[in-house]
């Protein structure tokens, strides 16, 4: 049952990424193939706990799957999200100023991970990793200078800077 709801955890991201976890569910719902290796009960405690497995949810996970799959797709690499809150806002906002993207990955950040972050607290199982990794996240959240260098070096973004500079004194000087 957990490799069948990891499975389908995050097959509606691409329909409805801000609803995933319920189109998730609904696709296994209505999926008849399941009904060869599981009971109607089974189906609809794996349904459960992959619309439960949403760090940003207001409950907990109705079932112990619920808090496996969750708990299993945090991520320990600090790259992840600072990767992840960039590729977001070029691929929605792509028009958007480098400082106004840092600015808001920043805030995304802030309110998932920093002191009273929703996903800082929802640890079901003891995660060594986890919690290091949110010291890490939470460390840099608290020096905005550093905070943006390292956003700067992960996502690659030297380049894109020292050209807006140059284009910027370029339009600046005629």
């Amino acid at each position: 049952m957990v490799y069948t709801i990891a499975a389908y955890h995050d097959i509606g991201h691409s329909i409805d990424a801000k609803n995933h976890e319920t189109v998730s569910a609904k696709i296994l719902l209505e999926d008849k193939e399941l009904r060869k290796y599981f009971k109607e009960d089974e189906i609809k405690i794996m349904s459960e706990a992959v619309e439960d497995h949403r760090a940003s949810l207001e409950y907990e996970p109705r079932s112990i799957y619920g808090k496996i799959v969750s708990s299993a797709d945090r991520n320990t690499n600090i790259e992840i999200p600072f990767k992840r809150t960039y590729e977001y806002r070029i691929k929605h906002y792509g028009n958007t100023s480098l400082k106004q993207i840092i600015d808001e990955s920043y805030e995304h950040l802030l309110s998932k991970f920093g002191k009273k972050g929703y996903a800082t607290e929802k640890m079901y199982f003891e995660d060594i990793d986890y919690k290091n990794f949110l010291e890490e996240i939470a460390t840099l959240l608290e020096n905005r200078s550093e905070f943006n260098k390292r956003y700067i070096e992960i996502n690659r973004l030297q380049k894109d800077i020292i050209k807006s500079s140059i284009e910027s004194k370029i339009q600046f000087n005629e």
